[in-house]
C-alpha cells in the first residue's frame, strides 16, 4: 500500500525538481562577453557587406538602467548603437534618459 503512494508522488517530485532547474536557468544573467558577441553578430547579420564583429566595442553609460552601449562602426561610416539593459535586453534609444547632473 505504501509503495503505491510513492508512485503517485514520484512524478510530482520530478516535476518540482525540473521546474526549479528551469527557474534557476531563467534567472541567469548573461556575461558581458556573451552580450557583446550576441549584439556584434546581430550587427553583422544586419549589415552583412563588409561588416565584421571587430567593428564593435562596448562602453558604459551614465544611466544606471543601461548596462552598456555597444557601438558598431561599419567601414562605410554607418554607426549602429545598441543600448543594453541589466539583463542583456535591448533598450530602445528613445526610452533612455540621461541622469541629472
Amino acid at each position: 500500500m505504501a509503495m503505491t503512494r510513492l508512485y503517485y508522488f514520484l512524478p510530482l517530485g520530478g516535476l518540482v525538481v525540473f521546474a526549479g532547474y528551469v527557474g534557476l536557468r531563467a534567472g541567469d544573467v548573461p556575461g558581458e562577453t556573451e552580450i557583446i558577441n550576441r549584439y556584434a553578430s546581430t550587427y553583422v547579420d544586419t549589415l552583412k557587406d563588409g561588416a565584421a564583429v571587430t567593428d564593435c566595442a562596448a562602453t558604459s553609460h551614465p544611466n544606471g538602467a543601461v548596462r552598456m552601449v555597444i557601438t558598431c562602426t561599419h567601414p562605410s561610416g554607418i554607426v549602429t548603437n545598441y543600448y543594453v539593459g541589466p539583463r542583456g535586453n535591448t533598450i530602445p534609444a528613445d526610452q533612455i534618459r540621461m541622469p541629472d547632473a
